[in-house]
């Protein structure tokens, strides 16, 4: 029995929860439990039971266990894989939609669903202690002709009153003309205050101040990144123990528009091995550069998953090296970053 199968069988006999993390040269796999049971398979672009079966064959493998990873919220595994499975590598499995429910949604007051308002009258009630309740008699008499003439009197005045308030206040908010401060004079007058003005003396142009040479604004050019560059980045800190102190090297081409650039490129060695053509994952790269420092992210597809991370460089005054720290979501890893410019 292989080694990798041991470790299955000890982790569904413990119970545990987590992911089984496998690398073997550039091919990386994973198999991710529930309480002791498998509920996803993937190694390189293998799922399921032949991903199972890929694991449980690889030789030289190195593999991590991490508890903290929660299931996938979707399984690769078929019912019918699942029954291969248990009767040939005795492996318990359940769908990973057993591990999932649905979260309890707490609305927010101001987002709170709005309740129906009942059709019928007879369903509301309005309660409140403030509020004063007043007896409205199901008919109201009919007024008299005496009291409705006066009303409509009353009514006339009170329209003629508003109109003469209106007119008056018009009248007295009104602006007035307003007053000349300046007029025109006659041609013959203009042209002799022309030919005055035009003999007084000219006072001579006043020369700037000298600006001494260190009171200069002095203006950065963006150093130019744009070209080809050998990218490796040192794994100091990780999730998976086998990635400890690898170094990863990338070729990465930069095409740079004042101070934003983006480049592309491929991972090309492991700890200075070089891989094959099928195991060389494309990696995109954008960021900026503010005089000597540059931040980037990038985004890699790697042969199990895509992952993406960011770049720390500072450049160095010949503008032929970048060193710095890189951060990633595959296996949580980070560290050391270097580049050197290909001449």
């Amino acid at each position: 029995m292989s080694e990798i199968l041991n470790l299955i069988h000890q982790i569904t006999a413990n119970g545990d929860s987590g992911r089984l993390e496998i690398l073997a040269g550039a091919v990386q796999g994973e198999l991710s439990f529930a309480d002791g049971k498998l509920v996803d398979a993937r190694v390189g672009h293998l799922t399921g039971f032949r991903a199972v079966n890929a694991a449980v064959a690889m030789r030289d493998a190195r593999f991590s266990f991490d508890p903290l990873f929660a299931p996938l919220a979707s399984s690769s595994i078929t019912a019918s894989e699942r029954v291969v499975l248990k009767q040939f590598f005795g492996i318990e499995t359940a769908p990973a939609i057993e591990y999932f429910e649905p979260a309890p949604v707490t609305w927010p007051a101001e987002a709170a669903p709005v309740v129906p308002v009942p059709e019928t009258a007879d369903e509301v009630t309005l309660v409140s202690s403030n509020v004063l309740s007043v007896e409205v008699p199901a008919t109201l008499p009919h007024p008299s002709g005496f009291m409705y003439r006066r009303a409509v009197a009353f009514a006339a005045l009170a329209i003629a009153l508003l109109t003469t308030a209106a007119v008056l206040m018009y009248k007295f908010n009104r602006p007035s003309s307003p007053a000349i401060v300046a007029r025109i004079e006659p041609t013959s007058t203009s042209t002799a205050t022309s030919t005055i003005a035009s003999s007084a003396p000219v006072p001579a142009a006043v020369k700037p101040a000298p600006v001494k040479e260190d009171q200069k604004p002095r203006t950065t050019a963006a150093r130019d990144l744009s070209g080809k560059w050998n990218v490796v980045n040192t794994v100091e800190t990780t999730s998976y123990g086998t990635y400890k102190n690898m170094k990863i090297g990338f070729a990465l081409s930069i095409n740079q528009t004042g101070k934003t650039f983006s480049g592309s490129g491929r991972k090309v060695s492991e700890n200075g091995r070089s891989l094959p053509a099928g195991s060389r994952t494309p990696i995109q790269v954008q960021g900026s550069i503010e005089g000597d420092r540059i931040e980037a992210t990038f985004f890699e597809d790697g042969t199990a998953r895509k992952s993406n991370g960011r770049f720390i460089w500072r450049i160095d005054k010949a503008g032929r090296g970048l060193s710095g720290n890189f951060a990633t979501t595959a296996a949580r890893s980070s560290g050391r970053s270097a580049a050197t410019r290909e001449m």
